[in-house]
């Protein structure tokens, strides 16, 4: 026999389904050792699909899987066409089970059910012959026989009478346990509006997280920022102190004692600004290790917010799967309805055979005997059934109440991410209150530096004032030395008479050097100046390229190793060095998800 496709679902249809497919003329049983045919007919608004099938199930089925055997339905030629139509069941296919029933139902190619028959069981026509023949056979019997069946019919209508009682126990029974259904059909209304409310509250959750990623985010392009604008003023300084050095070079060799001193202040204010500097330096660190940090939490707080939803999604299943057992449950107790139903149906035809032979007084005892033990065995298994419902609704409640503890315990981790949430809003508002005043100090900073900047150019025009007062005083001095050369040449052209004695001169050639001695001077002096004058040489500071920080008077191997004492994450290059383990790990790995 064909099998069936794969994508046939195992759905419970709507009940207006059930009316497209109308079965025609099924009998109360059929043969087990020949082939059966089913007629059936389409509604007008049903259109039939060549993968339709008809299959026989076991009555109580609970899903389109549980058939027993099936064929294809036949392709149509003309569609508009409402005829009857049929469907054969080889006899090598049909199920041997005489004590059960069954039933056909239509379903279609998307696995819906379109329409179910009646019930119908297979026997032998033998055995449906010879109940026909019991029903009507006529029994002669004497007055004795007939006293002793009154005295059997009166203790038949006495177990009858607990039976009825019986029943009506059974039907109170059912009714506490339809109440107890209800209630749980409420509970669970009540869990699944709560689940809704636990589901926004978890959106909110996500839109919150998402909300302090952006603001993270942010903040770090304006730290990002911030290094790129402290790299720039670092060149910029770095010029600066570099034109400064050639300044102080000039100046030394140019500029006289106060001019020095202003040198020494304005080295003096750079020194304290490149402090400063390294101070901010510090502080951009520090909230930089904090905001790593922070990345580190709210990834934590993701994977409890994800397995939450996976917790969430477990228990939606799980109440999936409880309510198909309640629908299965109630699917049982209208079987156990429709039992209860014929076995009063039973007992009426009892009834009415009880006073059809107490008129008549011709009821065989073996027949009534036969019928008392059917209907107790009947009553036993309604019985039976009852219990296992009972059972089946006590494990129900058992899985509610779980669901419940369940339910509890997500509210609860609920309440804690919200108030973890909350404190890392907190710390989220304190990070950005010291951006802003550290955003302040860069203000201030820079105003700083612009006022620096304007002593420096005042710096630069008086160093121009003082370089073109030396120009003058140096022409001044050549002029000088023209003077007295000329005088010298006057001197020594006069004749000897006028020439002063030995003695005198002497005397006064040691006044002629000094007087060449402070002619000369001028140069000396301010090559002397020069001289003991030193200039400041920088010496070349090796830089790291991870805390980009300068260590002057060391070695290339000395920074390497201070290269590798640092840890850094190799994806995004930040410095974890005061990371622990754990949470370095789960940095890195949070990279790879």
């Amino acid at each position: 026999m064909e099998t069936l496709p794969d994508e046939v679902a195992a759905t419970d249809p709507p009940a207006r389904t059930f009316s497209q497919v109308v079965f025609i003329d099924i009998p109360h049983s059929y043969p087990p050792s020949s082939p059966i045919i089913c007629r059936f007919t389409l509604n007008a608004v049903f259109q039939p699909n060549p993968r339709d099938w008809v299959g026989i199930f076991k009555v109580g089925w609970s899903s389109t899987k549980d058939y027993h055997t099936f064929v294809w339905v036949e392709a149509v030629h003309d569609a508009q066409k409402t005829e009857m139509r049929q469907a054969v069941f080889k006899e090598y296919y049909l199920p041997k089970d005489e004590s059960e029933f069954y039933q056909f139902c239509y379903i279609d190619n998307n696995g819906q059910v379109r329409g179910a028959s009646t019930p119908f069981c297979f026997r032998n026509p033998s055995e449906q012959n010879t109940e026909s023949i019991a029903d009507d056979l006529v029994v002669i019997m004497t007055q004795e026989q007939v006293e002793q069946s009154q005295r059997e019919n009166a203790e038949l209508q006495k177990q009858l009478d607990l039976m009825r009682a019986e029943n009506e126990t059974l039907k109170s029974a059912l009714l506490k346990d339809q109440k107890d259904i209800s209630s749980f059909k409420d509970q669970n209304d009540q869990r699944e509006t709560e689940k809704a409310k636990l589901i926004k509250e978890m959106d909110q959750v996500k839109e919150y997280n998402e909300k302090l990623k952006h603001t993270l985010q942010l903040q770090m392009k304006e730290i990002d920022n911030l290094k790129e604008e402290m790299v720039i003023q670092m060149t910029k300084r770095m010029e600066i102190q570099k034109q400064n050095s050639t300044e102080q070079e000039k100046l030394n060799s140019m500029s006289s004692r106060s001019n020095e001193e202003k040198y020494d202040r304005a080295v003096l204010k750079i020194n304290q600004m490149k402090e400063e500097r390294e101070e901010l330096k510090g502080k951009i660190d520090a909230q930089s290790d904090e905001i790593a940090k922070l990345k580190a939490k709210l990834r934590e707080a993701q994977r409890e917010l994800s397995n939450k939803l996976d917790s969430i999604q477990l228990l939606q299943v799980d109440l999936q799967s409880s309510n198909k057992e309640k629908d299965r449950i109630s699917l049982e107790l209208q079987k156990l309805q429709s039992l209860m139903d014929e076995v009063k149906k039973e007992n009426q035809e009892l009834c009415r055979r009880l006073s059809q032979q107490d008129s008549l007084q011709r009821a065989p005892q073996d027949d009534l005997m036969v019928q008392c033990q059917t209907l107790c065995k009947q009553l036993q298994d309604t019985q039976a059934k009852l219990v296992a419902e009972r059972e089946e609704t006590r494990a129900v409640t058992r899985r509610a109440e779980f669901t419940e503890n369940e339910l509890q315990d997500v509210k609860e981790q609920l309440t804690s991410l919200a108030r973890r949430c909350e404190m890392e809003e907190r710390q989220s508002s304190k990070f950005e209150m010291l951006l802003k005043e550290v955003n302040e100090m860069l203000v201030d900073k820079n105003i700083s530096i612009q006022d620096k900047e304007q002593e420096i150019i005042l710096i630069k025009q008086e160093r121009d004032e003082l370089t073109k007062e030396i120009q003058s005083l140096k022409d001044n001095l050549e002029r000088l030395r023209s003077v007295c050369t000329n005088i010298a040449s006057s001197a020594a052209e006069e004749p000897s008479y006028l020439q002063p004695n030995p003695v005198a001169a002497g005397s006064d050639t040691p006044a002629s050097h000094d007087q060449q001695d402070r002619l000369g001077q001028p140069e000396n002096i301010y090559e002397t100046i020069d001289s003991l004058l030193v200039v400041p040489r920088e010496e070349a500071a090796l830089v790291c390229r991870h805390c980009q920080e300068s260590f002057p008077g060391i070695t290339q191997q000395e920074l390497e190793q201070h290269e590798q004492s640092h840890r850094v994450c190799p994806f995004c290059t930040m410095i974890c060095d005061n990371m622990e383990q754990s949470i370095f790990e789960d940095h890195v790995y949070g990279h790879e998800l």
